[in-house]
């Protein structure tokens, strides 16, 4: 609970990146687990491991499809929190508990 977001912090709602500095990974990112589930393109399927050639990688599925989430949120227990705990969402609906992770490189 003093690592990242999730249930056990008690903080009960998402949190600015930053505010866990003990739990930034090695290579220096943040809330890589926990606040918020972040959504991907991939389509969701409970099988694993994950093979690209699959069908879930197919963009032209319509917006009634299931996605993939990763991640965790502040509504999880410690167990549920983690960058490989996965889960699918519907992508229509209202969810409270999920974001995006938004990547930029430096210009040069």
């Amino acid at each position: 609970e003093n690592l990242t977001n999730c249930k056990e912090s008690g903080i009960n709602s998402t949190s600015a990146v930053g505010c866990f500095p003990g739990g930034v990974s090695p290579y220096g990112c943040e809330e890589m687990a926990g606040n918020v589930w972040e959504w991907t393109r991939s389509l969701y399927d409970f099988k694993y491991p994950y093979k690209p050639d699959d069908g879930r990688e197919n963009l032209e599925a319509d917006s009634n499809t299931w996605r993939t989430i990763r991640g965790g949120s502040y509504l999880n227990d410690l167990p549920g929190v983690g960058c490989g705990v996965r889960d699918g969402y519907d992508p229509r609906g209202d969810h409270s508990s999920g974001g995006f992770r938004c990547c930029a490189s430096p210009q040069l």
